[in-house]
């Protein structure tokens, strides 16, 4: 059986941020449920839409809980402070929450180190050849594409074409957040320390990572490798 697609409507990033309100005012599922529901019918006339995109936010920011709780917890911490960089944030829970969103967000940071653009048709292309053809995934994927145009990771250079846009972090419990998504995530069993601020999965972010941080932060397992000091996952 192929895993599940499950992406199928895009996301604001302000719809996101009403999610992780809610839920940092200690509402329990019910009640954010209700609360979305009244926040986007504003914007969603179709109930059956509306439906989609509220499970779609509670997934990204409520049942990450479950799936990752060590990182959904550290999110949470750096959140609540108002140097973390919030954007960064919501875009570690929709990698942890959606599969789908991770493997096109690391096919346009691969891409992005060659070319300076990439277009809907390749995009197409290439998840295909990582999740198999079908109809839902060409749909998630355009929803995709909206999604990081409205979370500005992306933008228009002419019609079908798209670039990369950067954004610096420089808070330190945000970039752990990321760091602590990416080993979750990664097939690889260490990295170099110069590959870290470059990841694919953060194409949109730039930011820094030193050897000193890493040894001196106890949520990172460092060591050698080929002569070389690597930060090792810990699967």
């Amino acid at each position: 059986m192929g895993r599940i697609v499950g992406l199928s409507r895009a996301i604001k990033q302000e719809w996101l941020v009403k999610t992780v309100e809610l839920f940092l005012q200690g509402n329990d599922e019910a009640t954010i449920k209700s609360k979305l529901n009244e926040y986007l019918s504003f914007e969603i006339e179709s109930p059956t839409n509306l439906r989609k995109t509220r499970e779609i936010l509670m997934n990204i920011w409520m049942r990450p809980a479950v799936l990752a709780p060590d990182i959904h917890l550290e999110a949470v911490r750096a959140y609540r402070s108002d140097q973390s960089d919030k954007a960064a944030l919501n875009w570690v829970m929709l990698l942890l929450a959606y599969p789908v969103f991770s493997d096109v967000c690391s096919l346009i940071g691969k891409i992005s180190v060659i070319q300076g653009t990439f277009t809907p048709a390749w995009l197409k292309e290439k998840i295909s050849d990582v999740w198999g053809e079908r109809s839902t995934l060409a749909f998630s994927c355009n929803k995709i594409i909206q999604t990081l145009k409205n979370l500005e990771a992306i933008e228009n250079e002419k019609p079908g074409v798209y670039r990369i846009k950067k954004r610096r972090i420089s808070d330190e419990h945000t970039i752990s957040t990321m760091l602590m998504s990416l080993l979750a995530l990664s097939k690889k069993a260490y990295y170099e320390i110069p590959e870290l601020s470059c990841v694919p999965l953060f194409f949109p972010f730039q930011y820094n990572v030193s050897l000193e941080w890493l040894h001196n932060s106890p949520k990172f397992t460092l060591g050698y490798f080929g002569g070389k000091m690597m930060l090792y996952t810990t699967k």
